[in-house]
């Protein structure tokens, strides 16, 4: 009965990819195979000096940086991502987590690392979509690399206006002393990979790593879904 029923309601609203809109066949969720096989990956894992590295010189001191894909405008992956963050699809996050830590999975960058964080939203934010979606994909990372997750070891402080329509120089003065870490015992001498969901000019993540280094973390690296190409 259960299985004619979902075979009903498939029938009367079919599940469509996030990506495309074309309908999914059994097997997949939320985004389909085409479109999985046609995002831009990078291979920013594998190099020490990419693009992603090279985002934060001068704001910020991280070790390794890197992104499963490369953004571009009007793609279907931005049609996914704009989904698992505006649209109240965060298990997007975890699907692309579980992604890119399989990718990663044999990286030798990551015999270094000791524990994985988000990027924290403010509490305000948190309520008003429900959800931090960069939870939900440092949860993928997780539970495929056996990294310990630490969860709420850094949190927004201050809420800021959004970030989308301000300049580079106007996003680092919106964020300054907008995050604390709530328990510099537990990041002390730690290598911390901080997480995000987009990076565009880096000032969120440039932030939350400062606030990590100056708590005590030994070193941060970042990985984010993607890279929003210029």
């Amino acid at each position: 009965m259960k299985a004619f029923i979902v075979g009903l309601l498939d029938l009367l609203f079919p599940p469509i990819c996030v990506g495309c809109n074309d309908r999914l066949v059994q097997g997949e969720t939320l985004i389909c195979t085409v479109c999985f096989n046609g995002f831009p990956e990078t291979d920013s894992h594998t190099l020490i000096d990419n693009v992603t590295t090279n985002h934060f010189v001068g704001k910020a001191s991280i070790t390794y940086g890197f992104a499963l894909y490369r953004l571009r405008k009007k793609s279907h992956l931005e049609q996914a991502l704009c989904a698992m963050k505006y649209k109240n699809q965060p298990k997007i996050g975890y699907i692309l987590g579980q992604r890119y830590g399989n990718i990663l999975d044999k990286a030798p960058i990551m015999e270094s690392i000791d524990a994985i964080a988000a990027v924290p939203l403010h509490p305000k934010r948190f309520k008003e979509r429900g959800y931090n979606q960069s939870d939900f994909f440092a949860k993928g990372l997780s539970d495929v690399l056996d990294i310990p997750l630490y969860e709420g070891c850094i949190e927004r402080i201050r809420y800021t206006p959004s970030q989308t329509t301000k300049n580079k120089s106007e996003r680092i003065t919106n964020l300054q002393g907008a995050f604390k870490a709530r328990d510099p015992d537990l990041l002390r001498d730690k290598h911390i990979l901080l997480v995000d969901d987009i990076l565009t000019t880096g000032a969120t993540l440039a932030s939350c790593t400062n606030t990590l280094l100056g708590a005590g973390a030994g070193k941060v690296s970042i990985a984010t879904i993607a890279i929003v190409e210029s």
